[in-house]
């Protein structure tokens, strides 16, 4: 197969040495970054390091979308919109495009490729947690805390069990297939996890604070942080129950993703994992002191493409959120930017983000028609 990569970031950058190493298809990188032409697979726990030149990179979106079978986009959320539109001319009827992890709602931006016969898809989360270092001796991709089991879906949703054997087969990790492809978009992952924790870090802020060094995200998480987390979680199921007759159960709430039926146990996990200790929160430096980085991509992805999209939803079932809307009035207070009004009507930011709303998707009989 024609497999092309879109972005040579973190997850990219280790998708790409990974399947270049193997050698069973032809690997490109879609990027306008300068790389070198052999990189560093690193996978950290198989103790595996090997050097790769099989692949190709290139810009140019004719050359890396015309004849691709298949496409692994590890774009943020608020890039793939605008890269859906460019795309839509070269992609042929039958080749698959995915995002990696799956949620963000880009298959709302999807509706002219899936007419036009590609098959769209999604993880629902990512396959491993990647790091990449520019060193002298060039790129080093690495692949650390592998998932042991992926979970897939596609629209249309017939593709999917063919779709899932076929990324299993590149990834080398079981994909198993989901009832519903909304369970990748409705995922309690980043959205739920980062801004919880970013909430404690800042939920004292006020302008002109300023930090003496950078702050670990996971090591300072508190058993309190953990109460709204679950409270955050519960939000998300009762979404998901008044969605019936969609097939929802794949949401699988956090305290039973993380085995953490409290929230002192949810403390316990999340400090505990190891790949979770090299996150920190989102700041960056000015002088020799710290501020807030709202540039992030836990402020720029995760609000507008991730709590923002449950607020849609709530307000299409008329559900109330006070958790999600404790988020939102935090991140209003800190950037100024409202995604919702106190009332639940729309904010002046409501076109930057990725609701269904603003694909004409209004009613829950337009979310079902849609994803059936």
């Amino acid at each position: 197969m024609n497999i092309t990569i879109v972005g040579a970031g973190n997850m990219g950058l280790a998708m790409l040495s990974y399947m270049a190493i193997k050698g069973e298809h032809s690997v490109t990188l879609y990027t306008n970054k300068s790389l070198p032409a052999t990189i560093t697979m690193n996978d950290v726990e198989g103790g595996i390091e090997k050097d790769t030149d099989n692949f190709k990179v290139t810009g140019s979106k004719e050359e890396a979308f015309k004849d691709a079978d298949i496409v692994f986009c590890t774009y943020p959320a608020f890039l793939r919109i605008p890269f859906i539109k460019e795309v839509e001319d070269f992609l042929k009827p039958g080749s698959r495009l995915g995002f990696v992890p799956g949620y963000g709602g880009a298959e709302y931006a999807c509706k002219t490729l899936v007419e036009k016969g590609v098959i769209v898809f999604g993880l629902q989360r990512v396959p491993y947690v990647a790091r990449h270092e520019n060193g002298e001796n060039g790129v080093k991709a690495g692949i650390l805390s592998k998932k042991k089991t992926l979970y897939l879906a596609t629209i249309p949703y017939k593709y999917t069990d063919e779709t899932a054997k076929m990324v299993e087969g590149l990834l080398d990790i079981p994909c198993e297939s989901l009832r519903e492809y909304l369970s990748i978009t409705l995922a309690p992952s980043n959205p739920l996890l980062h801004i919880t924790g970013m909430y404690t870090a800042f939920k004292d802020y006020k302008e002109g604070t300023v930090y003496d060094s950078e702050i670990p995200f996971y090591e300072q998480w508190t058993n309190e942080t953990s109460e709204i987390l679950f409270d955050y979680d519960e939000e998300v199921q009762e979404i998901c129950r008044a969605l019936s007759p969609l097939d929802l159960k794949d949401v699988v709430p956090l305290p039973v993703y993380y085995e953490s039926p409290t929230p002192p146990d949810m403390t316990r996990k999340l400090q505990s994992i190891e790949s979770f200790k090299a996150v920190r929160v989102p700041l960056k430096k000015e002088g020799d002191k710290y501020v807030p980085d709202l540039g992030s991509r836990m402020f720029v992805e995760d609000f507008p493409f991730g709590v923002c999209i449950l607020k849609a939803f709530a307000l299409i079932l008329d559900i109330k959120t006070p958790i999600i809307d404790m988020m939102l009035n935090f991140y209003k207070d800190m950037s100024g930017i409202e995604y919702f009004k106190a009332d639940g009507t729309y904010g002046k930011d409501i076109n930057d983000t990725g609701i269904p709303q603003n694909f004409g998707l209004n009613t829950k009989e337009d979310i079902i028609n849609f994803y059936k």
